[in-house]
Parts: structure tokens; sequence; C-alpha cells
């Protein structure tokens, strides 16, 4: 495929994929079809085919690329809870269209990538702030998916509610609330024993 093909390529998916979202932002998920789509994005029903195989694989691309967006978007100089806000931008800036796709067959797929992007900043925060530490592996990973799971389970919360109160907000305010914690787990973990118990695979699989 040639370079001017593949850019062609990339901005019909990129503006399928903002048009989809901007029409969920309007209307539940039952009620936007593909042929309104392809229409509200100037090209034919089967150009969307030819990139999409269907509604469902379309909105699985949208969490997969917004998911490297946290990734790449990642900064070191910034606390945890500022870092969650910032990664949890696409959810607040688009929250009828998440609230329409919670209310689908695609709840899953939010809470999925609720919980990704929660456990991208805080393995990687943990990582950072264990450098000057002797923390041990284990202990690293049970501090960063603790935090995984109180951070996205108030999302995922936020977002089945009625979603009028401000997550940046609470997570804020939590962030004060529990600020230093991490460090002083990390310098507690120096002089705790090593355990056998490798219960980090259920972390892994989750």
């Amino acid at each position: 495929m040639k370079w001017g093909d593949i850019l062609a390529k990339n901005y019909t998916k990129d503006l399928i994929r903002k048009e989809f979202i901007n029409l969920l932002n309007k209307k539940t998920l039952n009620n936007v079809t593909v042929t309104e789509l392809a229409r509200n994005c100037s090209i034919e029903r089967k150009t969307f085919y030819y990139h999409y195989e269907n509604l469902t694989e379309l909105v699985k691309e949208i969490f997969r690329e917004e998911l490297l967006v946290v990734v790449d978007e990642f900064n070191e100089t910034l606390s945890w809870e500022d870092s969650f806000v910032l990664a949890a931008k696409f959810i607040l800036e688009n929250k009828k269209a998440i609230k329409h796709l919670y209310q689908s067959d695609y709840k899953n797929d939010v809470e999925k990538y609720v919980f990704s992007i929660a456990g991208e900043i805080m393995n990687k925060y943990v990582d950072l702030v264990s450098e000057d530490t002797k923390a041990k592996e284990v202990d690293k990973r049970l501090i960063a998916y603790f935090y995984q799971c109180a951070l996205s389970s108030a999302l995922i919360q936020w977002v089945a509610t009625d979603m009028k109160s401000d997550p940046a907000l609470m997570t804020e305010r939590i962030g004060k609330l529990m600020d230093g914690n991490i460090l002083l787990s990390l310098k507690r973990s120096e002089n705790l024993e090593n355990i056998t118990d490798n219960f980090t695979q259920y972390i892994d699989l989750v």
C-alpha cells in the first residue's frame, strides 16, 4: 500500500471514530446506524464496511486507540491523581457517549477500558516512586493493584449513576487524603519478609 493510501485510510478511520462518538453523545447506541454514520462522514456505506466489519469492531478499536493515548501521554512529573484525571480525559469529555455504551452490550468493554487506564497509570507511577526504595516487586504490584481497583471502581460507579459529581475533584481530594501513602507502603516493603505465594498471578490475569 502506498503512503498516500495509508494516510487516506487512517484519515477515514479517524473520521468514522470521531463521528461515531459525536452520535453517541447525542443518542443511544441502538439508535445509531451505519447508514447515518456514513452519511455524516460523507462516505458511502460500503466504505464503512471496508474499514470495519461492524460497529462492535469499531467500538473495540476506539477503546484500544484511547488506551494507547494513555500509555503515550504518561507524564512522570505529574502526581498519580493528576495522571489518572488526564488518562480519563476521553471519558470526561464524552460522558454521554460512555454512558450510552455502558448501558448497551458494551458494558464490559467500558469496564475493561477504565480498569486498564487505571492500571497503566498506577503501575507506572508506583514503579517511578519505588526507584529510590528497595521495595519487593510483589509489593509494588500489590500497591498498584490496590489503587487500580479503587480508582476504576469509583469511576465506573460514577458512569453507572447520574454522573453529576466531579470525578476530577474527588480524585484530587483522595490524593490529598492519601498523600505519601504509596511511598510509605514501599518503604514498609523493605522490612517485610519475602513471600512464597505467587498471588500476583491473579493480578496479572485480571
